[in-house]
Protein backbone atom coordinates (compact mmCIF):
# COMPACT_ATOMS: atom_id res chain seq x y z
CA UNK A 1 0.00 0.00 0.00
CA UNK A 2 1.52 3.43 -0.83
CA UNK A 3 -0.50 6.41 0.75
CA UNK A 4 0.40 9.92 0.90
CA UNK A 5 1.43 11.58 4.57
CA UNK A 6 -0.80 14.21 3.36
CA UNK A 7 -2.98 15.91 0.43
CA UNK A 8 -0.84 19.13 -0.80
CA UNK A 9 -4.11 19.54 -3.45
CA UNK A 10 -7.55 19.85 -1.69
CA UNK A 11 -9.38 21.19 -4.66
CA UNK A 12 -12.74 20.90 -3.12
CA UNK A 13 -12.42 23.88 -1.01
CA UNK A 14 -11.90 26.53 -3.26
CA UNK A 15 -15.30 27.63 -5.63
CA UNK A 16 -12.85 28.26 -8.09
CA UNK A 17 -11.58 24.46 -8.46
CA UNK A 18 -14.43 22.57 -6.73
CA UNK A 19 -16.72 22.34 -9.83
CA UNK A 20 -15.64 21.23 -13.52
CA UNK A 21 -13.60 22.21 -15.52
CA UNK A 22 -11.83 24.15 -12.14
CA UNK A 23 -8.41 25.03 -14.63
CA UNK A 24 -6.16 27.89 -13.24
CA UNK A 25 -2.52 29.15 -14.77
CA UNK A 26 0.29 26.90 -13.03
CA UNK A 27 3.30 28.17 -12.73
CA UNK A 28 6.25 26.63 -14.93
CA UNK A 29 8.22 25.55 -12.09
CA UNK A 30 5.39 24.12 -10.63
CA UNK A 31 4.48 22.14 -13.80
CA UNK A 32 5.30 18.48 -12.55
CA UNK A 33 5.90 17.67 -8.70
CA UNK A 34 7.35 15.43 -6.49
CA UNK A 35 5.60 14.12 -3.35
CA UNK A 36 6.69 12.61 -0.30
CA UNK A 37 6.38 9.07 -1.74
CA UNK A 38 8.18 9.75 -5.04
CA UNK A 39 10.75 6.70 -4.34
CA UNK A 40 7.97 4.58 -3.57
CA UNK A 41 5.93 5.66 -6.69
CA UNK A 42 8.64 5.65 -9.04
CA UNK A 43 9.60 1.91 -8.02
CA UNK A 44 6.36 1.09 -8.85
CA UNK A 45 5.64 2.77 -11.62
CA UNK A 46 9.07 1.16 -13.71
CA UNK A 47 7.76 -2.30 -12.06
CA UNK A 48 4.43 -1.54 -13.57
CA UNK A 49 6.44 -0.47 -17.29
CA UNK A 50 8.26 -3.76 -17.06
CA UNK A 51 5.62 -6.14 -16.46
CA UNK A 52 2.33 -4.86 -18.17
CA UNK A 53 3.83 -2.36 -20.56
CA UNK A 54 0.97 -3.11 -22.72
CA UNK A 55 -1.51 -2.51 -20.16
CA UNK A 56 0.10 0.93 -19.19
CA UNK A 57 1.51 2.24 -22.14
CA UNK A 58 0.00 3.15 -25.72
CA UNK A 59 1.16 5.22 -28.16
CA UNK A 60 0.76 5.96 -32.05
CA UNK A 61 2.71 6.82 -34.66
CA UNK A 62 1.73 10.10 -35.13
CA UNK A 63 2.95 11.05 -31.81
CA UNK A 64 6.70 9.80 -32.09
CA UNK A 65 7.92 13.41 -32.41
CA UNK A 66 6.13 14.83 -28.95
CA UNK A 67 7.00 12.30 -27.21
CA UNK A 68 10.56 12.87 -28.26
CA UNK A 69 10.18 16.88 -27.50
CA UNK A 70 8.72 15.73 -24.00
CA UNK A 71 11.83 13.51 -23.10
CA UNK A 72 13.90 16.31 -23.92
CA UNK A 73 11.98 18.48 -21.96
CA UNK A 74 11.97 16.98 -18.94
CA UNK A 75 15.69 16.04 -19.32
CA UNK A 76 14.74 12.26 -19.75
CA UNK A 77 18.09 10.08 -20.14
CA UNK A 78 17.55 8.49 -24.14
CA UNK A 79 17.23 4.56 -24.47
CA UNK A 80 16.37 2.31 -27.09
CA UNK A 81 13.08 2.46 -25.69
CA UNK A 82 10.16 5.04 -26.66
CA UNK A 83 11.03 8.30 -25.60
CA UNK A 84 7.20 8.40 -23.60
CA UNK A 85 8.40 5.45 -21.42
CA UNK A 86 11.64 7.59 -20.75
CA UNK A 87 10.11 10.77 -20.30
CA UNK A 88 7.67 9.00 -17.71
CA UNK A 89 10.04 6.91 -16.14
CA UNK A 90 11.57 10.17 -15.04
CA UNK A 91 9.02 11.63 -13.24
CA UNK A 92 6.16 10.93 -10.62
CA UNK A 93 3.16 12.11 -13.10
CA UNK A 94 1.35 9.97 -15.36
CA UNK A 95 1.57 11.17 -19.54
CA UNK A 96 -0.56 11.87 -21.80
CA UNK A 97 0.00 13.42 -25.51
CA UNK A 98 -2.68 14.98 -27.36
CA UNK A 99 -2.83 16.74 -30.59
CA UNK A 100 -5.55 18.43 -32.42
CA UNK A 101 -6.89 16.68 -35.53
CA UNK A 102 -9.95 18.87 -36.97
CA UNK A 103 -11.48 20.19 -34.03
CA UNK A 104 -10.54 17.69 -31.55
CA UNK A 105 -7.83 16.65 -29.61
CA UNK A 106 -7.01 13.07 -29.83
CA UNK A 107 -5.10 10.86 -27.44
CA UNK A 108 -1.89 9.79 -29.17
CA UNK A 109 -0.13 8.65 -26.83
CA UNK A 110 0.31 7.73 -22.80
CA UNK A 111 1.82 5.99 -20.17
CA UNK A 112 -1.03 5.37 -17.26
CA UNK A 113 0.32 3.53 -14.88
CA UNK A 114 -2.14 5.04 -12.19
CA UNK A 115 -5.32 5.12 -13.99
CA UNK A 116 -8.43 6.42 -11.84
CA UNK A 117 -10.64 3.23 -13.34
CA UNK A 118 -10.31 3.65 -16.86
CA UNK A 119 -8.00 1.64 -19.39
CA UNK A 120 -5.73 3.29 -21.85
CA UNK A 121 -5.98 0.63 -24.04
CA UNK A 122 -9.57 1.42 -24.75
CA UNK A 123 -9.45 5.53 -24.87
CA UNK A 124 -5.86 5.93 -27.54
CA UNK A 125 -6.93 7.25 -30.54
CA UNK A 126 -9.88 8.78 -29.28
CA UNK A 127 -11.07 12.26 -29.02
CA UNK A 128 -11.01 13.92 -25.43
CA UNK A 129 -15.19 13.97 -25.98
CA UNK A 130 -15.31 10.18 -27.03
CA UNK A 131 -13.13 9.51 -23.89
CA UNK A 132 -15.72 11.07 -21.67
CA UNK A 133 -18.54 9.72 -23.36
CA UNK A 134 -19.58 7.50 -19.44
CA UNK A 135 -18.84 10.83 -17.51
CA UNK A 136 -22.35 12.05 -17.33
CA UNK A 137 -20.27 14.91 -14.97
CA UNK A 138 -18.46 15.75 -18.23
CA UNK A 139 -21.00 16.47 -20.98
CA UNK A 140 -22.00 20.11 -19.93
CA UNK A 141 -17.99 21.29 -19.75
CA UNK A 142 -17.15 19.27 -22.88
CA UNK A 143 -17.28 22.03 -25.48
CA UNK A 144 -15.23 24.55 -22.87
CA UNK A 145 -12.54 21.70 -22.40
CA UNK A 146 -12.02 21.83 -25.94
CA UNK A 147 -11.35 25.39 -26.25
CA UNK A 148 -9.49 25.25 -23.35
CA UNK A 149 -7.02 22.62 -24.88
CA UNK A 150 -7.14 24.83 -28.06
CA UNK A 151 -6.07 27.96 -25.97
CA UNK A 152 -3.10 26.66 -24.00
CA UNK A 153 0.06 28.97 -24.95
CA UNK A 154 3.69 27.46 -24.45
CA UNK A 155 4.53 30.10 -22.03
CA UNK A 156 1.61 29.28 -19.72
CA UNK A 157 0.66 26.01 -18.47
CA UNK A 158 -2.75 25.60 -16.97
CA UNK A 159 -4.14 22.68 -13.77
CA UNK A 160 -6.67 21.59 -12.64
CA UNK A 161 -7.52 18.77 -9.73
CA UNK A 162 -10.24 16.10 -9.17
CA UNK A 163 -11.59 14.40 -6.27
CA UNK A 164 -12.27 10.94 -5.96
CA UNK A 165 -13.19 8.19 -3.10
CA UNK A 166 -12.43 4.86 -3.20
CA UNK A 167 -12.22 1.89 -1.02
CA UNK A 168 -9.48 0.29 -2.31
CA UNK A 169 -6.30 2.87 -2.44
CA UNK A 170 -4.76 0.58 -5.01
CA UNK A 171 -2.87 3.07 -7.58
CA UNK A 172 -3.25 0.78 -10.42
CA UNK A 173 -6.68 0.59 -11.07
CA UNK A 174 -7.21 0.27 -14.64
CA UNK A 175 -11.04 -0.68 -15.36
CA UNK A 176 -12.81 -1.22 -18.80
CA UNK A 177 -16.00 1.21 -19.82
CA UNK A 178 -18.96 0.29 -18.33
CA UNK A 179 -17.22 -1.47 -15.24
CA UNK A 180 -17.96 0.06 -12.31
CA UNK A 181 -15.87 0.97 -9.81
CA UNK A 182 -16.34 -1.35 -6.53
CA UNK A 183 -16.79 0.48 -3.08
CA UNK A 184 -17.87 -1.61 0.20
CA UNK A 185 -20.12 0.23 1.73
CA UNK A 186 -18.74 -0.65 5.11
CA UNK A 187 -14.49 0.03 4.62
CA UNK A 188 -13.30 2.56 5.23
CA UNK A 189 -12.65 5.46 2.45
CA UNK A 190 -10.10 6.68 0.85
CA UNK A 191 -9.68 10.16 -0.88
CA UNK A 192 -7.77 9.89 -4.08
CA UNK A 193 -6.65 13.30 -6.00
CA UNK A 194 -5.07 13.43 -9.50
CA UNK A 195 -3.35 16.97 -9.74
CA UNK A 196 -3.85 17.17 -13.61
CA UNK A 197 -1.71 20.15 -15.95
CA UNK A 198 -1.96 20.77 -19.09
CA UNK A 199 1.61 22.51 -21.55
CA UNK A 200 2.20 22.74 -24.87
CA UNK A 201 5.11 22.03 -26.09
CA UNK A 202 7.40 24.63 -28.17
CA UNK A 203 7.78 22.71 -31.61
CA UNK A 204 5.18 20.24 -32.29
CA UNK A 205 2.40 22.16 -30.14
CA UNK A 206 1.28 19.23 -28.61
CA UNK A 207 -0.52 18.81 -25.79
CA UNK A 208 1.08 16.85 -22.53
CA UNK A 209 -1.81 15.89 -20.12
CA UNK A 210 0.06 15.01 -16.73
CA UNK A 211 -1.64 13.36 -14.09
CA UNK A 212 -0.25 13.26 -10.00
CA UNK A 213 -2.10 10.46 -8.27
CA UNK A 214 -2.25 11.09 -4.37
CA UNK A 215 -4.09 8.74 -2.34
CA UNK A 216 -4.32 9.73 2.04
CA UNK A 217 -7.10 7.90 3.77
CA UNK A 218 -10.06 9.94 4.07
CA UNK A 219 -10.03 10.28 8.56
CA UNK A 220 -6.36 11.70 7.64
CA UNK A 221 -8.35 14.71 6.59
CA UNK A 222 -9.01 17.41 9.39
CA UNK A 223 -12.55 18.02 10.19
CA UNK A 224 -13.01 21.24 7.99
CA UNK A 225 -12.16 19.35 4.81
CA UNK A 226 -13.62 16.26 5.85
CA UNK A 227 -17.00 18.26 6.04
CA UNK A 228 -16.91 20.08 2.90
CA UNK A 229 -15.79 16.91 0.97
CA UNK A 230 -18.58 15.11 2.58
CA UNK A 231 -21.14 17.90 1.40
CA UNK A 232 -19.96 16.97 -2.48
CA UNK A 233 -19.65 13.57 -2.06
CA UNK A 234 -21.60 12.02 0.44
CA UNK A 235 -19.96 8.23 -0.62
CA UNK A 236 -17.40 9.53 1.68
CA UNK A 237 -18.90 8.16 4.78
CA UNK A 238 -19.35 4.92 4.80
CA UNK A 239 -22.37 2.98 6.07
CA UNK A 240 -23.03 1.72 9.70
CA UNK A 241 -23.44 -2.03 9.80
CA UNK A 242 -26.97 -3.39 11.35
Amino acid sequence: MILNAHLPVQAWLDPRTARLPGVQPVAKADWLMRSDIYDAQMAYRRQLIETKRDVVFQAMDSAEAACEELRSLIGAPKTKGHPLLDAAGHVQEDLCILQKQGDEHILTAAVMCFPSSWDVREKIGRSITSIHDLVPEFSPVESVVERMLSAIRVEQPLGRANFLIYTDPELHQPRGEGVPKPIDPYAPRYVRVERQTFRRLSKTLAVVFAIHTYVVPAASLDPQAHAALAALKPDLIPQNRK
